[in-house]
């Protein structure tokens, strides 16, 4: 998605093979993760395992794949279901396979940059899996939905441009057969297809209508997992009401505040929250469309320049922007009653701007002179090393419900619902003048 390699593509940095490099980005994710494995479930991740019937009876895997109560992501629970034969409720067993799946995508995810000749492939890769946006993703267990669809989205992709290398049908087959997989696990992936478009436009300099004849059962896949998703929310997750009574410039103004607020993150993560402040969006006040204008700006820019000098850029909104849209707004989602964004919600996103971040650090570094080689070494560890200790600073607040709703509350107070939890928190405690003063904050 970024500048191109030379056709012979360099020697990995240190002469390392590839399967030492995939070894230590794997290794460095565990390391700066090792501190949320030590935490306990925490808030509707009892819907998801420690409460829910078809993971801990009397209902099973019949009723994940036939009814409802697989809340549209049925390989997740069966997931669950797994672990939970295997050794109960300790939260350890499932953190450990959350975390897994993110290593496993880190390497994915550096596997598929290196097939698009994406400079500084390993680089983009490590700062994506390192960045403390996803410890919410990683350390909050029912985000097993984010991590293990992650590797079956890469998983497909890598089965695609392989499949576009030697023309084998079975490359093409796994490409599709991981497809599903990842909308199983998560559907907010059915943006999958136009990401696989890219990398067709990325590869080719160019898009015919004939290179939408191979996708088009991919398109009919997602198109399929949408409406269902769509319906789910509505009907089973309850997201209807006047939380979600937006007009359409409202949700058009929201889409623009969002955006915007995900890559602020994503080039500084400070004041990271579980729970964000709700946004009031007012459609009568122009102001409120200003970053949505500003978007239209830059997108008209980037689509003016997408074959010049700006093609990285561009290739890299336009991946960020597709696999936000099912999150900008415009369809209801439960999460929205609390909060407009979420940590979680750019998980897969976020691997667009990244990865062109260090394509440009690794190009910048390149030219610098010969007296500064030594900075091409520094600035990525330096990198690595300071997104690692964020990491594991963020993965801190996440091992109780106490933990996560004071840090939550620290820094939004007006979290009502942060307040309520915290409050059933301290009863189940036994501290019960601490819950009647945090449920009186909440009310």
């Amino acid at each position: 998605m970024l500048p191109p390699q030379p056709e012979s593509t360099p020697r990995l940095a240190d002469g390392a093979r590839p399967w030492v490099r995939g070894l230590v980005l794997a290794i460095l994710v565990v390391i700066a993760y090792l501190g949320a494995v030590r935490g306990d479930f925490l808030w509707d991740d009892d819907l998801h395992v420690t409460a829910n019937p078809t993971i801990i009876g009397p209902l099973g895997l019949k009723e994940i794949w036939t009814t409802a109560a697989a809340n549209y992501f049925p390989l997740v629970l069966t997931n669950f279901w797994v672990q939970h034969a295997l050794w109960g409720l300790e939260p350890l067993g499932y953190h450990l396979v959350t975390l897994a799946c993110h290593a496993i995508s880190a390497v994915l995810l550096w596997r598929v940059l290196a097939q698009l000749r994406v400079r500084g492939a390993w680089l983009g890769a490590a700062l994506w899996a390192l960045h403390p946006v996803q410890v919410e993703s990683v350390a909050w267990i029912c985000e097993l939905k984010n991590t293990q669809s992650a590797v079956f989205f890469l998983a497909a992709i890598l089965g695609w441009l392989g499949w576009r290398d030697s023309g084998r049908s079975r490359d093409y087959a796994l490409a599709l057969l991981c497809a599903l997989l990842a909308i199983l696990s998560k559907p907010s992936t059915v943006t999958l297809p136009v990401v696989l478009a890219l990398c067709v436009w990325w590869q080719s300099r160019r898009l015919v209508w004939r290179d939408f004849i191979p996708l088009a059962p991919f398109f009919a896949l997602s198109l399929l997992a949408a409406g269902w998703t769509i319906w789910e929310q509505r009907v089973h997750s309850g997201a209807e009401g006047a939380a979600w009574a937006q007009t359409w410039p409202e949700r058009f103004a929201i889409a623009g505040h969002v955006v915007w607020f995900y890559l602020g993150k994503l080039l500084w993560p400070a004041d990271l929250i579980f729970i964000y402040p709700r946004w009031h969006i007012d459609g009568s006040h122009l102001p409120v469309y200003l970053p949505l204008a500003a978007l239209l700006v830059v997108l008209g820019v980037l689509w003016w320049r997408r074959n010049g000098a700006l093609r990285p850029v561009f290739a890299a909104a336009i991946f960020f922007g597709a696999l936000l849209f099912p999150v900008l707004g415009f369809f209801s989602i439960y999460f929205f009653r609390y909060s407009f964004v979420g940590d979680h919600f750019q998980y897969l996103a976020s691997m667009g701007p990244l990865a062109l971040f260090a394509a440009g650090i690794t190009i910048a570094a390149e030219r610098l002179p010969g007296a500064f080689a030594h900075v091409r070494r520094w600035v990525p560890a330096v990198l690595i090393g300071g997104m690692s200790l964020l990491t594991w600073r963020e993965s801190l607040e996440y091992l109780s419900h106490e933990s996560l709703w004071r840090a939550t509350l620290a820094r939004n107070p007006g979290a009502s619902m942060a307040w309520f939890n915290l409050g059933d928190t301290l009863v189940k405690l036994g501290r019960h003048d601490e819950a009647i003063a945090a449920f009186r904050r909440a009310l």
